[in-house]
């Protein structure tokens, strides 16, 4: 059964974001090495951009400087993390199930009497006090004994994910296999030993303290970049929309969800309607807005290049495609076999030339900049 918590989250997000995050999440865990040659689009190719854009001053501005100091709660919080990944689990084949138990079960869903599309499970883990089902499913299972099997009677909320579900009283067969207890690991000199290049704790918590640091900082210059160039983009204003870039990438943004519904088994006009909430004109309406976000970042970051005359190369390109690919955790070999292309190929596909155009840019931009 899709639980209530994750169809929810995924239809209110509606993609309204998709431009904004085109420039700031640049996609680094979907990445791999070069194999054919990532291709510098042949876009933008305007001698004057102030027939498009009205750049706002982009020297001198604030941002919130931001430190790599690192609390004791975080040094804490970090190897509780890793803890947990040592824990360990055990089976309990007798008991009743209590409020604050995690169970494993089997169920089959029906209504009327008919089995439906996602309402079987088999070996589930259920946590009762934060199920994520629908209400009264975890609820209707406390009381239970290990071994026991039983109708739950549950109606699913009318604002359901699936439109065909919603409201509708279901009933789901269950057995209750056994109890999950968790045994937490305990953070010792052994644990250390087992788990890290470390002997001690007190070593592990020094590694814990300059790693903390080093991804605050990290993602600090990150974060002051994305504080300027918003400062940026709000204070610049669209002349006109260039027609071959605004096509482009309204293009773009309504493959992106062709793909989505593809993915989901359905056809585009019936994605955007269940789990997007629109009819075809809010959708294109979406699209385009989208579209017209992004151009506007595109051609900001166009227009400071060739004011500050920032050189974009091939091979800068690639090392920046590289490294991205090194941070996310791949090589070329692991990527490609996940994902069937590689960066090249993806970068092509889906225009992280732009990624590499904000980092050069901003990388200048920054240097005008202070931080407070």
């Amino acid at each position: 059964m899709e639980n209530k918590r994750s169809m929810t989250n995924f239809a209110n997000k509606r993609a309204y974001r998709l431009a904004e995050a085109l420039l700031i999440a640049v996609m680094g865990i979907m990445l791999t090495a070069c194999g054919t040659k990532a291709q510098i689009p042949n876009e933008y190719n305007y001698g004057d951009f102030s027939e498009y854009i009205k750049l706002a001053d982009y020297k001198g501005i604030e941002y919130t400087k931001i430190t790599g100091d690192v609390s004791e709660e975080e040094v804490r919080d970090y190897i509780d993390g890793r803890l947990s990944a040592s824990d360990e689990t055990e089976q309990i084949n007798e008991g009743k199930v209590e409020a604050d138990s995690i169970v494993n079960i089997d169920y089959v869903g029906s209504i009327d009497g008919v089995e439906f599309e996602g309402g079987t499970a088999q070996g589930a883990d259920l946590d009762i006090a934060n199920s994520g089902y629908i209400p009264g499913f975890a609820e209707g299972i406390i009381g239970h004994e290990v071994g026991e099997t039983f109708d739950l009677h549950v109606t699913f909320p009318d604002d359901y994910g699936k439109e065909e579900l919603q409201g509708k009283p279901a009933v789901f067969k269950t057995t209750i296999n056994y109890l999950v207890i968790k045994k937490k690991a305990e953070f010792n000199d052994e644990w250390v030993k087992n788990n890290s290049d470390y002997s001690t704790t007190a070593e592990y918590e020094d590694f814990a303290r300059k790693q903390i640091a080093e991804d605050k900082l990290s993602q600090a210059e990150s974060n002051e970049k994305n504080e300027v160039f918003g400062k940026i983009v709000e204070a610049s204003e669209v002349v006109k929309y260039p027609e071959k870039e605004l096509a482009s990438r309204t293009e773009q943004v309504k493959k992106i969800y062709m793909e989505y519904a593809k993915s989901s088994g359905m056809e585009l006009d019936e994605f955007i309607s269940s789990q997007m909430g629109m009819d075809t004109e809010q959708f294109n309406s979406m699209a385009d807005e989208s579209a017209k976000n992004t151009v506007k970042s595109e051609l900001i970051l166009h227009a400071i290049k060739n004011a500050e005359s920032v050189e974009t190369k091939q091979g800068g390109y690639e090392a920046f495609l590289s490294e991205m690919l090194e941070n996310a955790g791949f090589t070329e070999e692991s990527f490609k076999e996940q994902n069937g292309k590689t960066i090249a190929e993806y970068a092509n596909e889906n225009g992280m030339y732009t990624s590499y155009l904000y980092n050069e840019v901003m990388n200048k931009v920054m240097e005008y900049s202070v931080g407070k």
